[in-house]
């Protein structure tokens, strides 16, 4: 089957839109990268906290229990985003070669199955966005995870606070701070 003459921006196409996915998950990957340092920065922070706390049972040992291992879910979510980025990456980058190569070679060849070539660039092509789009809705449970462990460390705060206002209150006025406790 003949191929027929083949639209030189058809092919530039099908080579481009590939390119500016790769640069799209580039983005993205060194967005996720800066968040995995971060994470797993705050996880180092939180098991020197746990390990210099001294009673276990408390409110406070509570709190920084959930937020290590929110924290060390929150690497796993990015490290897989940043798996599916890379791959990403990767299958844009064969999506682009193959464009380019099918371009030159139906450009040589007239009998070149260029509808075969484009269709196994636009499967591959088709499964980094997958990838990409995979990786990015990881990268939103992962900071709606982040804000629910926010709003718990909120919460304690607040009771913290409020027990504080408490003490001040039932603390006899007139008298310095050492001497009504």
């Amino acid at each position: 089957m003949a191929a027929g003459p083949v639209n030189p921006l058809a092919a530039l196409t099908f080579i481009s839109a590939p390119a500016v996915l790769t640069n799209a998950s580039c983005v993205l990957l060194f967005g996720a990268g800066n968040r995995y340092a971060r994470a797993v920065d705050r996880m180092h922070e939180l098991a020197r906290v746990v390990e210099a706390l001294v009673d276990l049972d408390s409110e406070e040992s509570r709190l920084r229990m959930l937020q290590l291992e929110a924290a060390e879910d929150r690497a796993l979510y990015i490290v897989r985003a940043l798996t599916c980025f890379y791959g990403s990456v990767a299958t844009f980058v064969a999506s682009t070669l193959i464009g380019l190569l099918a371009g030159i070679a139906a450009n040589r060849w007239a009998g070149f199955p260029v509808n075969l070539a484009f269709g196994m660039g636009l499967i591959v092509g088709t499964a980094g966005v997958t990838s990409m789009i995979l990786g990015s809705v990881l990268l939103i449970i992962e900071t709606r995870d982040s804000f629910t462990v926010l709003r718990e460390e909120k919460r304690v705060v607040g009771l913290r606070l409020q027990r504080r206002a408490e003490q001040s209150k039932a603390r006899p006025q007139g008298l310095p701070k050492e001497a009504g406790r």
